[in-house]
């Protein structure tokens, strides 16, 4: 991986917590992170939690990778996108774009 223009990105895991891993360099995430949890997958308290740190910058996108389980909606006024495995799909419509992993 590759980073364009991007030092660092904020890592955050939802859960049946969200959980914040901070800012990490963009490089070094790939094959690096260790995921938490592996339960119930809770996306909108992270995205929460993500929008009212003080740090993460006001027009920043957010990137939600999941595998498409979880709640029936997300809100998020945000410029966002979806990274899910192939062939899975969200439980909800979006306008948002969605790319997948092969």
């Amino acid at each position: 991986m590759q980073a364009k223009e991007v030092p660092a990105v904020r890592v955050g895991f939802c859960d049946a917590t969200a959980d914040d891993a901070g800012y990490l360099l963009a490089e070094d995430i790939a094959g690096r992170v260790q995921i938490k949890g592996r339960g119930g997958t809770v996306l909108q308290p992270g995205i929460d939690k993500l929008l009212a740190a003080i740090d993460f910058p006001n027009n920043g996108p957010i990137l939600v990778i999941t595998d498409g389980g979880g709640e029936s909606k997300l809100d998020c006024a945000r410029p966002h996108a979806f990274l899910l495995p192939a062939g899975k799909r969200l439980p909800f419509a979006t306008r948002s774009e969605v790319f997948y992993l092969r």
